[in-house]
């Protein structure tokens, strides 16, 4: 009785907080609509914003995986130019751009191993093994495409990755951002690696006493924090058209920010992809009508600061209330028994 009423409470308190995600979208995008006019409402912003929402969408997912078990990646933007300068690297040294991109993803996941080994095997921190790879990656990149950026790449590249569109006029960027959440939806939803992920994030020791291996699951998450970041990362190279170790820019504070508004709690073993995905496109809409407005992107990296910093707030409160309505059920239902 009691896990029934704990999980209709708080199956109840995830789609709550998702239905206040889209109810702040549709305002934003009504505000955005009345005070910029059509240059807001127009086509070409619906496409700009496929394009930044799909990179923000892979990211936000990459980052998903290491929330979920209890960590966090501050590395997925370092890991993003990484890639980027990988594969331009590869395709102007005559490579195809199907190996190229392939030996990107490759360097990605690697680094996601090294950080789930530091972190899981190693018992270090989180924070300081990301946040050392974020700092050699930097290093590496720039060593390898010599400080600056790798011009050059192929048409089939920018275009089908990226920068161009799809079938029914589609931008790429969308196009890989909505198959990557489908496929990471599927993984945590019906595979056993991926509630193995939730369990882990939830209780560590009971995940153990059950029978999983805490440190694999743990490996895992960082394997595929990078694998994706990494694919964000080409992603976005090839909507740019050039290979730059320092390409990620911001988006390690984007991604945390998504994924917490999105309802993932900080600490790990509560949060869904859909969830994520309409933190993405509120943060998405919030970048893109400022840009649109002229505000400068200091300004904006305030807002993005503030936004992260309340969310956070309003996921602490609601799990506090949560967990009051929770015991309150639990209570009454041992009364009447």
């Amino acid at each position: 009785m009691q896990s029934r009423t704990q999980n209709r409470i708080g199956g109840i308190g995830r789609f709550s907080n998702e239905f206040l995600i889209a109810a702040g979208i549709v305002i934003l995008v009504a505000v955005f609509a009345i005070t910029l006019g059509t240059k807001f409402a127009s086509v070409g912003t619906l496409s700009l914003l496929g394009q930044q929402l799909g990179i923000l969408a892979i990211v936000a997912a990459a980052q998903t995986f290491p929330i979920l078990v209890g960590g966090f990646d501050l590395s997925v933007a370092a890991n993003m130019g990484f890639a980027s300068t990988v594969s331009a690297l590869a395709m102007v040294h005559n490579y195809t751009v199907e190996s190229s991109v392939l030996f990107a993803l490759l360097a990605g996941a690697a680094v996601g191993l090294v950080n789930g080994v530091g972190i899981a095997v190693l018992k270090i921190s989180p924070f300081v093994v990301t946040l050392g790879t974020l700092t050699f990656l930097g290093g590496f990149g720039n060593t390898l495409a010599g400080g600056s950026s790798i011009a050059g790449l192929p048409d089939r590249f920018t275009e089908g990755w990226g920068g161009g569109t799809w079938l029914l006029g589609i931008p790429s960027a969308a196009g890989i951002g909505a198959i990557v959440i489908v496929a990471v939806w599927v993984l945590l939803s019906y595979t056993r690696i991926g509630l193995q992920v939730y369990s882990v994030g939830g209780s560590s020791e009971a995940s153990s006493l059950a029978g999983a291996r805490v440190w694999a699951v743990q490996v895992f998450a960082y394997v595929m924090s990078g694998l994706l970041s990494a694919l964000a990362g080409i992603v976005l190279s090839a909507r740019v058209g050039i290979g730059q170790p320092s390409l990620g820019g911001q988006y390690d504070l984007l991604s945390i920010a998504a994924v917490v508004i999105g309802g993932v709690a900080i600490g790990g073993g509560v949060g869904r992809i859909g969830g994520v995905v309409l933190g993405a496109i509120l943060l998405t809409l919030v970048t893109i009508g400022l840009d649109i407005g002229a505000v400068s992107q200091f300004t904006q990296q305030m807002v993005t600061g503030a936004v992260l910093i309340a969310a956070v707030w309003l996921s602490q409160i609601k799990g506090r209330f949560v967990f009051r309505r929770s015991w309150t059920s639990f209570g009454t239902s041992r009364a009447t028994t």
